[in-house]
């Protein structure tokens, strides 16, 4: 699963804040089933750029099992996170597989709605892949 936070209420934020509030999101990921948190590499700059680690900053990849209930948590996790965040929720999208959901300022119930459609979704691709 690939999670990428933007805060586009608040572009003046540095990039250390940003790193700061990811590694609040990883330590909180962490205290879950998951195999793994870590930032995706975004390997060698290309020629003429300053820095390949900008590209990814916002990132972090959550290796888990195929386990809906898993799922459900870490999505759980990301929502009371962005709750958490002092001023405006930050943008985050949300990537399992071809399954893409971004979770953006509006009505609560509503994303509320659109994030349990998305993760039954999910669930039913992995139960197409698993019977496979």
């Amino acid at each position: 699963m690939r999670i990428e936070v933007r805060d586009a209420e608040r572009p003046d934020r540095g990039v250390e804040s940003l790193l700061g509030d990811l590694d609040g999101l990883r330590e909180d990921l962490l205290q879950l089933d998951v195999d793994d948190v870590g930032r995706p590499d975004a390997g060698p700059a290309p020629p003429g750029a300053r820095s390949s680690t900008l590209e990814d900053v916002n990132a972090l990849l959550v290796t888990l099992t195929a386990a809906p209930a898993l799922l459900h948590q870490v999505v759980g996790v990301v929502a009371r996170w962005r709750g958490r965040t002092s001023g405006p929720a930050p943008d985050v999208s949300l990537r399992m597989g071809d399954r893409h959901l971004e979770l953006t300022g509006g009505d609560p119930e509503q994303q509320r709605v659109l994030t349990a459609m998305w993760l039954e979704a999910c669930a039913a691709s992995e139960e197409r892949e698993s019977s496979r």
